[in-house]
């Protein structure tokens, strides 16, 4: 990987360029006027088109398996079940798109739950205009995309010790759902989330749940 000044990170893509060959791109994002600027802004790309956009993730899965875009750009804070979900949703729905979160939440968490749940790209909604074109072009051609200012977080803080499924049971918690309704959520009995709490509130060394979620918040995991 290497830094571009003003630039994300890249990871280039091994396969080969598809040439001149119109990019289709899919938005979903639930402010109108931001996902319709972006749309005029990827739209006046000659080599870029934007087939769909989608106020909610159930609408984005929807559309992707309608349009087939090559890449997808979510809001992972759209309303539905989160960014990652939706990106698995896109994902099965159409296996050849690639998906970027563009996200205005600086969490280091962000980066290394779409890594691992096989997202291709994650950058802050303030990155440069030609910054987000050029991301949309290289997922386009199978690479990846990383903001750097994430990577230098996940560096800086060690990365994030609670695993996806842990990060997820927490924020549910913290969004003031009880064990029985994040249980009913995420399809788990209460006592595997009993579980997931208590092994965050081990991993951050907390002395309750209260506190695991408050190190979480300021570590910007959630």
């Amino acid at each position: 990987m290497t830094t571009l000044l003003d630039q994300p990170l890249y990871h280039q893509a091994t396969t080969a360029d598809r040439g001149t060959a119109t990019v289709s791109v899919l938005l979903a994002d639930g402010h109108q006027l931001f996902r319709s600027g972006l749309g005029a802004l990827l739209d006046r790309e000659a080599d870029l088109a934007v087939v769909a956009e989608s106020p909610t993730a159930e609408e984005a899965a929807a559309e992707a398996a309608r349009t087939r875009p090559a890449v997808a750009v979510l809001d992972p804070d759209m309303p539905g079940p989160g960014g990652p979900a939706t990106a698995a949703m896109i994902r099965e729905r159409a296996p050849g798109t690639a998906v970027l979160l563009l996200t205005a939440q600086s969490r280091t968490a962000d980066l290394q739950r779409a890594v691992a749940d096989g997202v291709a790209g994650v950058l802050l909604k303030d990155v440069p205009p030609a910054a987000l074109i050029a991301a949309v072009r290289e997922l386009a051609r199978g690479g990846r995309v990383y903001d750097p200012r994430l990577v230098v977080d996940v560096v800086r803080t060690g990365g994030v010790p609670l695993t996806p499924r842990e990060l997820t049971v927490l924020g549910h918690v913290a969004d003031g759902a009880t064990i029985n309704e994040v249980a009913a959520a995420l399809s788990l009995s209460p006592g595997t989330v009993r579980n997931y709490v208590s092994a965050a509130i081990a991993k951050t060394r907390s002395r309750n749940r209260c506190d695991a979620i408050r190190i979480a918040r300021e570590r910007g995991w959630l």
